[in-house]
């Protein structure tokens, strides 16, 4: 089967989660459902159940991977395991180090003070999130907007320079650091204890998800796609997070029959 047919193709659901996975997970769109503003996303406390049970029961191969800050999944998971953020321009390893590619703050600042200006002719409804090392315009309340916020997002780009790069996702165009992606951000775990010599499993919806969709893959293992969004390299589907989340938590009861607290 060629991938142009697995992409147009329906994508059956995930198999069992197997005890020697390496597992990685989006946030927004995957693990949450989205809100009309990131900081509006509701997390069940079943969740973070989940979360600490399975990485307990796969020897601490799980690692969150995301668009936000890793600060911000901690804050919203109470995690404090392998985590990817701003697409794997941050990361912390198993010693709990945090990393981060160096950027150019007074590029990148430069892009902030354009960002506010555009906003302000945009329609209403485009806002920018602040991630400190990127910047994110969203239009999830204005659709209508997508081919203005294209344009400011390039004129953006132009403004930060070669050390930055546009990534497009759901009714978002973020400016982040360049040479990093979620692949990228699977590829450097993937070659570190406990990871390595596991099978990589990723859940995730976005377009910003297909990198790590296409690594997974190549590497033999289980890409899942959440949500209706076609075409993709993905070669199961979930239909919604909360598919999503009973996924895990059968997960976690099959693989962690007794839950840990310890590993919360």
């Amino acid at each position: 089967m060629t991938d142009a047919t697995i992409a147009s193709s329906p994508l059956p659901a995930p198999p069992p989660l197997p005890a020697h996975a390496a597992l990685f997970l989006d946030l927004d769109g995957t693990l949450l459902d989205f809100a009309l503003h990131p900081q509006d996303v509701v997390v069940a406390d079943t969740l973070r159940t989940s979360l600490a049970r399975l990485r307990h029961a796969l020897g601490g191969a799980l690692a969150l991977v995301s668009g936000r800050p890793v600060a911000e999944i901690d804050s919203l998971l109470d995690w404090r395991g392998h985590a990817a953020g701003l697409h794997g321009a941050q990361w912390r390893d198993g010693d709990g180090d945090l990393h981060a590619l160096a950027i150019a703050p007074a590029a990148l600042d430069e892009a902030r003070r354009a960002a506010l200006a555009f906003v302000e002719t945009l329609p209403t409804g485009v806002f920018i999130e602040d991630k400190t090392d990127a910047l994110a315009l969203h239009y999830r309340l204005a659709p209508e907007a997508a081919a203005a916020v294209a344009l400011a997002a390039d004129d953006l780009l132009r403004i930060a320079g070669s050390g930055f790069a546009l990534q497009h996702g759901n009714r978002v165009i973020e400016l982040k650091p360049a040479g990093v992606d979620k692949g990228v951000a699977i590829a450097r775990f993937m070659s570190r204890a406990p990871f390595e010599g596991r099978t990589p499993w990723m859940l995730g919806d976005d377009l910003t998800d297909e990198h790590a969709f296409r690594h997974v893959n190549e590497r033999g293992g289980t890409s899942v796609i959440v949500g209706p969004r076609r075409p993709t390299d993905a070669r199961y589907a979930l239909a919604t997070p909360q598919a999503v989340r009973d996924w895990l938590a059968h997960a976690a009861n099959r693989l962690d029959p007794a839950p840990h607290e310890e590993n919360r």
